[in-house]
């Protein structure tokens, strides 16, 4: 059963409260790290939020999350987030990981980072642990062997291969079985979506770097040469629309990045019948779904990728070690969601909470 974000911050924030309550004098803090319902004694911690991103409608809502973890406990969150700036055609890992060895010479209480690179961040993740510093990961990093090279508590966020596999099986339970995955940017996570895919629809355990063939099943990657795509979609687009006129058996396009699937919406504005499936939501996202010119979309909660690695390292600091899904995935996806049941993640998407 999926327990939908507000219900699982609320199970995870009241008990917590209730320990930083009795910890704590009455009076509060008015700064922006502090929570308003105790003061900083409640929480002597300073938390590290480093990733790869920008702050697009993505990232900032990351951000967000852990701002508001912070803010509920009462913690100190570190001002540094994403490594790529906005105009960067990809995210600087060289820049993340020096954020990383920052932030352990700081010695702060706890790390959540977003592993892009494993080949060079963990080895300054295993850094920070042996200084002592617990690391929650986020967003990127999620595999079961990044997990146990880093020695991170656990990883918070969306396994990429199960989602793609979710993708797919909705293009084959809708008999749109030839399929297009766009790709935005460079990233193993992209590449697993896509794989996932290949997987659903019975073609092998990669998605094709080839030529899509005239019929499925099939799935073929095409990775945009637009510099910067998620941030100039609609030139970025124009590749997939040339790419769909001279592949006239694609049936199914599926979008890494929501910018991305709401530019090809417009451009294609239906002419095709090419059912069109992306990962992320915002409020374009919404209204497609709710107007039927998008498929369906997958969320993967990206405010609880911000909100529990916080959690998380507070429960690891404050209470003995105890941690959640200690060297394992603590899933925030794949939800699908699709024109039937887009109402109930609205309201997350209006708050700025998905």
């Amino acid at each position: 059963m999926h327990i939908r974000r507000k219900s699982l911050v609320a199970l995870l924030a009241v008990p917590l409260l209730a320990v930083a309550a009795c910890s704590s004098s009455s009076s509060s803090s008015g700064g922006n790290t502090s929570s308003q319902a105790g003061s900083s004694a409640s929480c002597p911690y300073t938390f590290a939020l480093l990733t790869h991103g920008d702050n697009g409608s993505f990232w900032s809502v990351v951000y967000k999350g852990a701002k508001d973890a912070a803010k509920d406990y009462g913690c100190k969150l570190s001002e540094v987030y994403g490594s790529q700036q906005q105009g960067q055609a990809e995210p600087d890992d060289n820049a993340e990981n020096a954020q990383i060895q920052d932030a352990i010479n700081a010695h702060v209480s706890g790390i959540a980072v977003s592993d892009h690179d494993p080949s060079i961040m963990n080895s300054t993740i295993q850094k920070a642990q042996a200084a002592g510093i617990p690391v929650v990961m986020l967003n990127a990093g999620c595999d079961p062997t990044d997990l146990a090279a880093t020695n991170a508590i656990t990883c918070v966020g969306q396994p990429e291969q199960v989602a793609g596999t979710r993708a797919g099986a909705v293009f084959k339970s809708e008999g749109a079985t030839n399929v297009l995955c766009v790709i935005h940017q460079s990233g193993q996570n992209l590449l697993d979506r896509c794989n996932g895919i290949a997987q659903a629809l019975g073609v092998g355990s990669t998605c094709s770097t080839g030529t899509a063939p005239a019929h499925g099943p099939a799935c073929t990657e095409l990775i945009l040469s637009t510099p910067n795509a998620a941030s100039n979609p609609q030139q970025a687009d124009q590749q997939v629309v040339s790419y769909l006129q001279t592949h006239s058996g694609v049936n199914a396009v599926m979008t890494l990045n929501n910018a991305i699937a709401g530019a090809l919406v417009t451009a294609l504005n239906g002419k095709t019948g090419v059912k069109i499936g992306t990962f992320d939501l915002n409020s374009q996202v919404v209204t497609d779904l709710q107007n039927g010119s998008l498929d369906f979309a997958i969320d993967q909660q990206q405010y609880l990728q911000g909100y529990l690695p916080i959690v998380s390292l507070y429960l690891y600091k404050k209470h003995e070690g105890n941690s959640v899904s200690p060297g394992n995935v603590l899933d925030t996806g794949p939800l699908v969601v699709n024109k039937s049941n887009v109402s109930t993640v609205q309201a997350a998407i209006n708050a700025g909470d998905d």
